[in-house]
């Protein structure tokens, strides 16, 4: 009787542990089960452990996979890593005209693009996993600005107030002056706040998001916006090449249509074509107390991929983006427009991975992200069978 009675005392234990292992459509499932298997699942302290469960062993990371310019290509694609991306499933996009402005823990935020209407822009937060969705109410810039143009925005997770936030930056001129308003949404506040303006213009229309704050470049600089402070602190783009020290102002007016500021397992990047060599800078430092203070940043040397034209002959020089690295961290997964490769960091050698079920399209967009059950807020729907226009 005393071991039964240890058994069943171990057995929630063992229950949760089983559970924090499951991919979220399994989860889905058994909530069915029973009340308290339902609440657990649904619980916050649940949803963080199996983020950072999957994240720490690295398992149920996908590569979504779309082109939403083309009008005939709407949907999105997964590919599994945990099946080293051999196939990839359709996954119906519930809300229509929208493009990609970023992703964290599971969320990806859709929003209207920049380059059709720069004066509207409707935004929705989406959990491809859970299958709900949120669109965010109407930002106060919208109406209470006429003459206004929408810069860029972001997503990204506030781990000192445990809430996800998205920020829109907008141009605004008024009365022969332009400043530049930024707007913060949080998803548990579920409302739109006016943060401090930036004085400098982003020149990319997507913050990336690492280590506790949203990037984007300027005319001369990298700036941060530190989500729990909610203030911007400024970052160098000066980089080290062999002996010599330059800065990058002169390589952003190439560099900035093509992302040069990316985002993998979880760093941030900064990426220089220089000749046949493509060559990628880590930012080093803990830049989350910075708080708006220059210095303390800096930029080092992660890896050079050398003749990229010999090395990927099929693949164009831009755009190529850092993705994922692998288990071990011997490679790194690249996407370029054609197709998504391993590259070898220790021999320098490449893999093309061929992912079947995709559609023909002369060119594609890759995010990645965890499985996740992170809610998209409050005011959120299924996705359901229907399509809807955003």
């Amino acid at each position: 009787m005393k071991k039964i009675r240890k058994f069943s005392a171990l057995m929630p234990e063992l229950v949760t542990d089983v559970l924090l292992r499951l991919p979220v459509s399994s989860l889905l499932r058994f909530r069915c089960l029973s009340r308290s298997l339902c609440s657990e699942i649904d619980s916050e302290k649940f949803v963080k452990n199996h983020l950072n469960s999957s994240i720490q062993r690295k398992t149920h990371q996908k590569l979504v996979i779309y082109n939403l310019e083309f009008k005939h290509f709407k949907d999105f694609y997964f590919a599994d890593f945990d099946d080293d991306l051999v196939d990839a499933f359709l996954h119906s996009n519930p809300l229509r005209g929208l493009s990609v402005y970023g992703s964290c823990n599971g969320l990806i935020l859709l929003g209207s693009d920049l380059e059709v209407n720069y004066q509207s822009m409707n935004l929705a937060v989406w959990n491809p996993f859970t299958r709900r969705h949120n669109k965010l109410p109407v930002c106060p810039v919208q109406i209470l600005s006429k003459h206004r143009r929408f810069m860029s925005c972001g997503l990204g997770y506030d781990s000192a107030h445990d809430d996800y936030k998205v920020v829109m930056i907008s141009k605004v001129h008024d009365s022969n002056r332009v400043f530049y308003q930024v707007w913060v949404f949080g998803l548990k506040l579920n409302f739109w706040r006016r943060s401090r303006d930036l004085v400098d213009e982003v020149n990319t229309k997507v913050g990336r998001f690492a280590n506790g704050a949203l990037y984007w470049v300027c005319k001369d600089k990298g700036v941060g916006f530190d989500l729990a402070k909610e203030v911007f602190f400024d970052i160098p783009l000066v980089f080290n090449w062999g002996s010599a020290v330059f800065p990058a102002t002169f390589l952003l007016e190439c560099l900035d249509s093509f992302d040069s500021l990316v985002v993998c397992g979880g760093n941030l990047y900064f990426r220089i074509w220089h000749h046949e060599n493509v060559e990628f800078y880590l930012l080093v430092s803990d830049v989350s107390d910075k708080g708006g203070e220059d210095g303390g940043v800096s930029w080092r040397k992660e890896f050079t991929m050398v003749n990229v034209e010999t090395v990927l002959p099929d693949v164009p020089v831009f755009p190529l983006w850092p993705l994922a690295y692998s288990k071990d961290g011997d490679s790194i997964l690249l996407g370029g427009l054609n197709g998504v490769f391993w590259y070898n960091l220790e021999n320098k050698t490449n893999r093309r991975v061929s992912i079947a079920g995709l559609p023909y399209v002369p060119w594609f967009r890759y995010n990645v992200c965890w499985e996740s059950l992170v809610s998209v807020g409050k005011d959120n729907a299924f996705d359901g069978a229907a399509e809807e226009e955003i």
